[in-house]
């Protein structure tokens, strides 16, 4: 596990809880991966990612929201670029997005640019990754109830994940046979230096 300790997102309890959480859970279960908490891209500033997740066979960023209580997605016409709000009313913007989910499909572009020129030619000899198999996730800190859900066409690389059920879908989300993405922990090295974080 490690952090990016320039980042001020990550000086707070939630991201401790689900780092250590994970871990608990990947280590009963005799997984492997490696968790990055706000890294650093140094060849690509704008590409700033919550948490980057790699494993075996799943990549995935993963965006942290504070909010709570209900959330109201768009309808599936709407999905892309409606809003996303609380039961009060209140925007969630992803960054400066209009929603999470725009955030995370720009981040992914860039990430896919990244990894095609600064990845894919590293990678551990017999390793491949698709970056366009990357997966994204959106966790809310807190407990929250969606209402609404997400359009079908991208329910198998798009997640929402909160408080009270992130150790379960993030398990769920890695738990897959992709013939795209098969990496050692010798390749995770590969992604450590290019997302760059401190030991945490």
């Amino acid at each position: 596990i490690r952090k990016n300790t320039f980042s001020k997102n990550y000086e707070n309890s939630f991201f401790r809880e689900f780092a250590r959480h994970l871990y608990n859970s990947f280590k009963k279960k005799n997984l492997t991966g490696a968790l990055i908490g706000s890294p650093l891209c140094e060849v690509d500033e704008r590409l700033q990612i919550d948490a980057l997740l790699i494993t075996p066979k799943v990549v995935c960023i993963i965006d942290f929201k504070n909010f709570k209580g209900k959330v109201k997605l768009p309808g599936e016409k709407d999905f892309e670029f409606g809003l996303w709000t609380t039961e009060t009313g209140e925007q969630i913007k992803g960054g400066s997005s209009i929603n999470p989910f725009i955030q995370l499909k720009n981040q992914k572009r860039r990430f896919i640019e990244v990894s095609n020129k600064h990845i894919q030619g590293q990678l551990a000899k017999g390793d491949s990754f698709n970056p366009f198999h990357l997966v994204r996730a959106v966790c809310f800190q807190e407990e929250i109830e969606l209402v609404g859900k997400i359009p079908s066409n991208e329910a198998l690389n798009f997640f929402i994940l909160s408080k009270n059920n992130f150790v379960e879908g993030i398990l769920d989300i890695v738990d897959v046979t992709d013939k795209e993405v098969n990496l050692s922990t010798n390749s995770f090295d590969v992604f450590k230096n290019v997302f760059r974080a401190d030991q945490f």
